[in-house]
């Protein structure tokens, strides 16, 4: 694994800059994004090298924050394959569709792809402890990958957490506690960090879950023959995997590794936690708080989502959209992902299939672009969630009919 090329770290608005060798959360509404000597990654890196590198997202280790390989943590995260879907484009009248499925995950999500590279990178640095809020997913593959990495977790979930993130949490020995006021789970964590000294890994109050996230950007690049689609359409919740995916493309950019414009990010959200949706149709800048959820147990359950001024910009940057998708439409976009490409997502990921054909209704996408779906989960995640299947008990084939 090639040398880390991470330089400092820079907090946006203001540009202020700090050395990278502490832990460092961001302050006074600055999210702290990690910096690359990128003309160093031109001189000593090609791409060829890269696509030489193991087949787990650590094939990336120059443009990540990790600085010695032997603190690198994994179980294999990363890598995931990225699928033609010939069958589901048809259905859907998109000719060229792609489905990146982060279900292959060791944990079942992307979520693994920022517990990796962040708990490397604070083992590295000495924390011994960490704590986040999370609606499950994360909560699980953060409590797997300290366990990994020998240092401690604290997890804050919500009272309707689904079984499977539970499970994670509690068989890998992470702190787990509920809270019934989600909306207070943010500052109950800031507190918790404050009174017992553990360090704050919530969504962008720290820069290396995001550096995770970023290689499934890098990773589509790669496995397009370094060439951008025209079109991601991704599932927002708090908003730092969609906020990832675009640092990539812009690093790759400044790399001369890719060309051609960026492509058009599309977010969905459920229609009963859609303050994205809303902030776009509005006009506005920045997200207001969601006040009433109605969203299903798991995911995209973000009612003031932090990265929601930065996907903002990027949306309308380069010409996206934000589209809200009720929660019956994901459960048969879900059934028909699995039916026509065999394709397991869970509903969360699924909204983005839904988004999709409302896309290519109001004439957002056209039926020729090239289109990456980011499947961020598996439906093994969400089995309580989905409709249960009408299954007929049989003793004999002649009971099965023709």
């Amino acid at each position: 694994m090639n040398a880390s090329c991470l330089t400092h770290l820079e907090a946006l608005p203001g540009g202020e800059t700090f050395p990278p060798d502490a832990p460092r959360n961001g302050s006074d509404g600055a999210v702290l994004f990690a910096r690359y000597d990128l003309r160093r990654v031109r001189r000593e890196v090609t791409r060829e090298a890269i696509e030489r590198g193991p087949a787990t997202l650590w094939r990336y280790a120059p443009l990540l924050p990790v600085a010695d390989p032997a603190h690198a943590v994994t179980l294999g995260e990363g890598y995931t394959p990225l699928l033609r879907t010939e069958r589901l484009g048809a259905q859907v009248g998109c000719r060229d569709l792609w489905v990146k499925d982060e279900g292959r995950n060791p944990s079942g999500t992307f979520k693994d792809r920022g517990a990796a590279v962040a708990v490397s990178r604070y083992r590295e640095l000495g924390v011994k402890t960490v704590a986040l809020n999370s609606s499950g997913n994360a909560g699980g593959s953060w409590a797997l990958y300290c366990a990994r990495a020998g240092i401690g977790c604290v997890d804050i979930l919500p009272t309707d957490a689904q079984a499977s993130s539970l499970s994670h949490c509690a068989s890998a020995g992470a702190r787990t506690y509920f809270v019934e006021d989600w909306h207070a789970s943010g500052r109950i964590v800031a507190d918790a960090c404050r009174q017992y000294g553990w360090f704050n890994v919530c969504t962008l109050k720290e820069p290396y879950r995001l550096e995770g996230k970023k290689t499934m950007g890098l990773e589509i690049a790669e496995q397009l023959g370094w060439r951008l689609p025209d079109v991601v359409v991704y599932p927002m919740g708090g908003g730092l995997g969609a906020i990832a995916i675009w640092k990539a493309f812009y690093e790759l950019a400044e790399l001369g590794w890719t060309g051609g414009k960026l492509p058009r990010l599309i977010v969905t959200q459920y229609a009963g936690c859609a303050p994205a949706v809303k902030a776009f149709d509005e006009g506005k800048l920045d997200v207001e708080p969601w006040t009433r959820l109605d969203v299903p147990p798991g995911g995209l359950k973000s009612p003031n989502p932090p990265g929601g001024r930065l996907v903002l910009e990027i949306i309308r940057r380069h010409g996206g959209a934000a589209l809200a998708v009720t929660t019956e439409e994901a459960l048969d976009a879900v059934a028909e992902m699995a039916r026509a490409e065999g394709v397991f997502a869970c509903p969360e990921s699924a909204t983005t299939l839904a988004g999709l054909r409302k896309a290519l209704a109001r004439g957002l996408v056209e039926s020729d672009e090239r289109v990456v779906l980011v499947s961020t989960g598996s439906g093994l995640k969400s089995i309580p969630v989905l409709p249960q299947p009408a299954v007929r008990t049989i003793g004999a084939a002649a009971e099965i009919g023709a």
